[in-house]
């Protein structure tokens, strides 16, 4: 399938937190609208509403029941609305024929009380502990997105000026600040690892590998349990919290759309 679709369903599964069977079911709608697509020689993230359109046609002419309609345009939509979010679509198809006023799917912000209750969950008396600190305070300082930080390595990390080069959608660089407690926490895992290697990740495993979207979704489930946070944040839910506090912080929001990444003010505006 399409590495925007693949993107998507890790979304759903690693950092939204959906269901199995949901995920199962966007992975089986969305191989049927390509099908639809391939003889038109359009992809997915290419597809106008018109495609769209016709696609909705197609199911109704076929016998396909309104509630059957109804979860693939469902599909469609979150589809569309995750690709513009990420910057992997210019615009979404579907915002056209149905524009909410706002986005429903977003995950949940957790409050600053519930990130410091987080934070103050994991141990720093442990090697893994003082990992995870690190991993944590990370997606919080800065923003990143999951893929960015596990995705990052030794050599793109410059504590001398408090700086972190990740790489984003579209292999699209930014540099990012890096704050006080997550440099003592980065500094701390670093010097566990005794002198790590330029190209080695920056946030590391045991056996000094990239961690795994879904180890940090299952390690932010264990923390938040730990914390007492009932309903535990997704990990694109720390990506949130991060722009929402700044934002109600008063930070421009312009600023806060260069450090999140965002092609738009407008996807920035969402959160």
């Amino acid at each position: 399938m399409l590495d925007t679709t693949e993107e998507f369903l890790r979304w759903a599964d690693a950092e939204a937190g959906l269901s199995r069977h949901t995920v199962s079911a966007y992975r089986s709608d969305l191989e049927d609208f390509s099908g639809f697509l391939d003889p038109r020689g359009i992809t997915p993230s290419r597809a106008r509403p018109g495609d769209l359109l016709a696609y909705l046609r197609h199911l109704r002419a076929a016998g396909r029941a309104e509630s059957t309609v109804a979860r693939r345009f469902a599909c469609l939509r979150s589809f569309y609305r995750f690709l513009v979010a990420e910057d992997l679509a210019d615009e979404d198809p579907a915002a056209q024929l149905d524009a909410p006023r706002r986005w429903r799917t977003l995950p949940r912000v957790p409050s600053r009380k519930e990130v410091a209750a987080l934070l103050a969950a994991i141990p720093e008396d442990t090697l893994l502990g003082r990992r995870d600190r690190a991993l944590f305070e990370l997606l919080y300082a800065t923003g990143a997105r999951v893929g960015e930080v596990i995705g990052a390595l030794v050599r793109d990390y410059r504590p001398e000026l408090k700086m972190l080069r990740v790489r984003g959608k579209g292999s699209k660089e930014r540099v990012v600040p890096v704050g006080s407690a997550a440099r003592d926490a980065l500094a701390a895992h670093l010097a566990d690892r005794g002198e790590p290697a330029p190209t080695d990740p920056l946030i590391a495993s045991v056996r000094g590998r990239p961690l795994t979207r879904d180890r940090v979704l299952r390690l932010l489930r264990d923390y938040s349990l730990a914390a007492g946070i009932r309903r535990p944040p997704s990990p694109h839910g720390l990506r949130h919290a991060f722009a929402t506090h700044l934002l109600e912080g008063s930070a421009d929001v312009r600023a806060v759309q260069e450090l999140l990444g965002h092609a738009s003010v407008a996807t920035t505006q969402l959160y």
